[in-house]
């Protein structure tokens, strides 16, 4: 039987048109949702940030759910990191969606120092046109503006709860917690009149006398528990 070009392009044409739709190759779906995931990680929908010479805090919300909170005095600042799952994303970006932000205008006039907080935010979501905004931290503003930033603060306690303290922690002599700026401590014992707490640093040569309810706004974490 001889084989022409004719043959084995029609052969093609009904191979094609008797192959259920869609027709392509095994896995390019399963690659095609991978790489969507992988862009989400880094793809952008909210960030808000505010410093000024003494420091910064910043919140970022990713695509895929993941929230960033870099926060802390000096150049260095602290990152923690929590997730939302898609219930709780849908929730926020609808509520982000809700916004008109087309008639705000992209800065404020505010006061200026040092000690002011700058802030800029950026909101990128689907079907909208990206925006930055400029604004001081205690301007008085457009209530658009203000419900997405209250959107980042809520972001913002969510990832704090999720590297925190705890809930109902009691100190102990013996349990070593990590401060917000990393350095670990041990607790100590009360103080002769039971209103303090003392700890003393693991690594480093250092006091630390604090109320027992402040614990939570100092410490980020327990290390490890004393041994019975």
């Amino acid at each position: 039987m001889r084989v022409t070009r004719r043959s084995v392009a029609a052969a093609i044409v009904v191979a094609i048109a008797s192959c259920p739709l869609p027709c392509w190759p095994a896995g390019s779906a399963e690659v095609a949702a991978a790489g969507s995931r992988l862009a989400d990680r880094s793809r952008e929908l909210l960030d808000y940030r505010c410093a000024n010479d003494l420091g910064v805090r910043q919140v970022t919300l990713f695509a895929n759910g993941t929230v960033r909170l870099r926060e802390g005095l000096g150049k260095e600042p602290r990152m923690q990191l929590g997730e939302i799952g898609p219930v709780e994303l849908d929730g926020y970006l609808r509520r982000l969606e809700a916004e008109d932000l087309s008639e705000v205008h992209d800065r404020h006039e505010s006061a200026e120092g040092t000690w002011v907080e700058r802030c800029t935010l950026r909101v990128a979501l689907d079907g909208k046109p990206p925006r930055e905004l400029a604004f001081s931290r205690y301007d008085s503003l457009p209530l658009p503006v203000a419900t997405i930033v209250r959107v980042a603060d809520e972001l913002a306690d969510h990832t704090r709860a999720v590297n925190a303290l705890p809930h109902g922690y009691r100190p102990h002599p013996g349990d070593v917690l990590r401060r917000a700026d990393g350095v670990l401590f041990r607790v100590v014992g009360f103080t002769a009149d039971k209103l303090g707490l003392e700890l003393q640093g693991v690594e480093q040569p250092l006091v630390l006398y604090v109320r027992p309810e402040d614990l939570p706004a100092l410490f980020e974490a327990l290390v490890s528990r004393a041994r019975p």
